[in-house]
This record gives C-alpha cells, structure tokens and sequence, in this order.
C-alpha cells in the first residue's frame, strides 16, 4: 500500500483549525506554494485584503528583503516580509512572506500567534541573529 502523502498536511490542517484562537481558526492553513527552487511565498492567518473585508482595523509593514544584511548580500530584488497587526492588542493578524527562505521566516510568526504575543515581544524582546535573513522579519515586526 503506498501512503497518502497528503496525508501529514491534512492531519496538520485539522489540528491546527482546532487549536488555533480566532481569526486563525476559520482562516485558509498556512501556504508554501512554489514558484521556482529558491524562491517561494508563505500565507499565515489574515491577509490585508480579508482584514479590509472585514472592516477590522489594522497595521501593516512592508519590507524588503534587501533592507536586511543578508537579504543585501543575497541581491534580492523582490523578497519582502509584511505583517499585519491588531492596533488596539497589536498581535499578529497574519503574514506575508515572498522570497528565498519564506517559509522558514513565517515559522516564528506563526508561533508568535499561536501563542498570543504582541508584535512588540517579538520584535523587541526576541534578539536577532546577525547577518541573517531573519533580520527583516525584526525590522517588519518594529515599523509596526
């Protein structure tokens, strides 16, 4: 018998639409779609257009890749990380990453939100490696 190999993706679907708080719960589960070997893009909770669907308030940041040493060091011309944030509990809304790595920068705000915290814990009380990608998603998560 050849496994599902959608199967682990399914499972992980179902538990995280259990486990995660509102909006998160009702929202599509987090996305890697591929558009070439080094470069994908990665959706967690509300997207900036849902949020103006809905009316909710929000704060966003866009930036670029290249704002980072390592994003410099990459060349990369069109990566960025753009979260959105609740202005009143400034938690995560949700996140948007296009570029090398995209998943992996997404992992710690997925986090963040599964766990409550405020855009300000972790872009202010988590330290940065440096040089590394990851720089961009502090400096995001600090324009808010």
């Amino acid at each position: 018998m050849v496994p599902d190999a959608r199967a682990p993706h399914h499972a992980t679907t179902r538990v995280a639409r259990t486990l995660m708080p509102e909006p998160y719960a009702t929202s599509p589960p987090p996305t890697v779609p591929r558009r070439s070997d080094a470069v994908a893009t990665t959706c967690v909770g509300l997207t900036e257009q849902e949020a103006q669907a809905r009316g909710r308030p929000y704060l966003k940041s866009v930036r670029p890749y290249a704002d980072a040493a390592y994003g410099w060091a990459l060349e990369d011309t069109t990566g960025f990380v753009k979260p959105i944030a609740d202005p009143s509990t400034r938690q995560l809304l949700g996140v948007h990453v296009l570029g090398p790595q995209a998943p992996l920068l997404a992992q710690p705000l997925l986090q963040a939100m599964m766990l409550g915290q405020t855009v300000d814990q972790i872009g202010h009380d988590v330290p940065y490696i440096h040089p590394a990608l990851t720089e961009v998603v502090e400096q995001a998560l600090l324009d808010l």
